[in-house]
């Protein structure tokens, strides 16, 4: 591959970020189409892709997290699963660095993907953990938490 024009580092920071927000954008839309269903997938999916390239575990799990709810979002459980146990995995990882608002987030997408599934017993387990971690935040983190990894 030839030397870019460009920072590339600055760059695939910009892309990550940018196409983070919009994918979340998309998770938040009440009524999606199908092209913007598909878009939303992807974005989440280029945002991981630039966070590996210049991010830490912290961006991979955040990344993780929102394919997890990219994926319930579209109703794929199986995706949603695998993403949402990764993103619990590298929290565990991440323990360290990780803030309350990311160990709500990724028992809440958690529980929400295992929902999906059916998977009832470890989806309430989940939703357990995620209302606790939830309650230890501000009320506005915590309105976020719950906007969107709601059930049902």
């Amino acid at each position: 591959m030839s030397t870019p024009p460009f920072d590339l580092a600055q760059a695939h920071r910009w892309f990550a970020i940018e196409c983070n927000n919009e994918a979340w954008d998309l998770v938040e839309k009440s009524a999606r189409t199908p092209q913007e269903t598909q878009r939303m997938i992807s974005l989440a999916h280029a945002a991981a892709l630039h966070w590996d390239a210049v991010g830490n575990s912290l961006n991979r799990e955040r990344a993780e997290n929102l394919l997890a709810a990219v994926y319930s979002a579209a109703g794929e459980a199986g995706p949603a699963v695998r993403h949402a146990e990764r993103c619990l995995t590298l929290n565990l990882e991440n323990a360290a660095e990780a803030t309350p608002f990311d160990r709500a987030a990724a028992v809440g997408c958690a529980a929400q993907a295992h929902a999906l599934a059916g998977n009832l017993t470890e989806a309430d387990r989940l939703a357990t953990l995620a209302t606790a971690a939830a309650a230890e935040l501000p009320p506005d983190d915590r309105a976020v938490i719950e906007r969107l990894f709601r059930r049902g």
